[in-house]
């Protein structure tokens, strides 16, 4: 008798110690689905912040200067827009600050501020007197006041110094169509297509060559070159 009543203890302790377990498991079940719940309302948490705004300091860069691109601005050869055209090797050696020189010149260019432009060209020049694409600049700052004498002495200069520069071969057929001298702008035409000239667009619409694209040669030396002008 004895032994059944130590058996039914024995149970009766088991299932207490089992039913302890059970509370005590729910209970830490809760305190950490608690932990886990989304704060009141109110009391949102912030997201993170994505990278830093502004440099260190507290200071606001500057806007940088737009690029001129290749598209043509009125009124200017938009050939002389783009890319600097000195050959690789000679662009290494440009100065930095003639290279600041000559792209606020073409700034000006682009806004027709002729003056200035000519300005920058000019200081560029003098820090870098090989540039050859700052003489070629300046000179279709000269075209444009219709300096043309300047405009020339500028292209034989930058011809000078490069005469593989087919922007500038492109910028004398505009000088010379300018002046009527056709057969003049029809040589530097063949030239410079003859060179990789391919800003079709210029040789399509730039008022300067209006006089030379009239030429009924005009439109064969283009096609020579696989360029075909409506």
């Amino acid at each position: 008798m004895r032994k059944i009543f130590k058996t039914i203890n024995q149970a009766r302790l088991t299932g207490s110690i089992k039913l302890f377990t059970a509370v005590v498991a729910v209970l830490a079940l809760s305190v950490f689905a608690g932990c886990n719940q989304s704060p009141l309302p109110g009391k949102e948490s912030k997201p993170a912040e994505h990278a830093q705004s502004q440099p260190q300091g507290g200071q606001v860069p500057a806007p940088q200067t737009a690029q001129p691109a290749d598209s043509q601005t009125p009124g200017v050869p938009p050939a002389q827009l783009g890319k600097g055209s000195v050959d690789s090797a000679a662009q290494k050696t440009v100065p930095t600050d003639a290279k600041l020189n000559l792209q606020q010149g073409m700034n000006y260019l682009r806004t027709h501020d002729y003056d200035n432009a000519i300005k920058e060209f000019t200081v560029a020049i003098q820090k870098f007197p090989d540039y050859d694409v700052a003489y070629s600049n300046r000179a279709v700052a000269f075209m444009q006041q219709k300096k043309f004498n300047k405009a020339l002495d500028d292209l034989n200069k930058a011809v000078g110094i490069n005469p593989n520069n087919a922007t500038v071969h492109y910028n004398f057929m505009a000088l010379y169509s300018l002046e009527d001298k056709l057969d003049r702008a029809l040589d530097s035409l063949d030239r410079a297509l003859e060179l990789g000239f391919n800003n079709y667009d210029a040789l399509r619409t730039d008022p300067d060559l209006n006089r030379v694209r009239k030429h009924p040669e005009f439109r064969k030396i283009c096609e020579k070159y696989k360029v075909f002008i409506r």
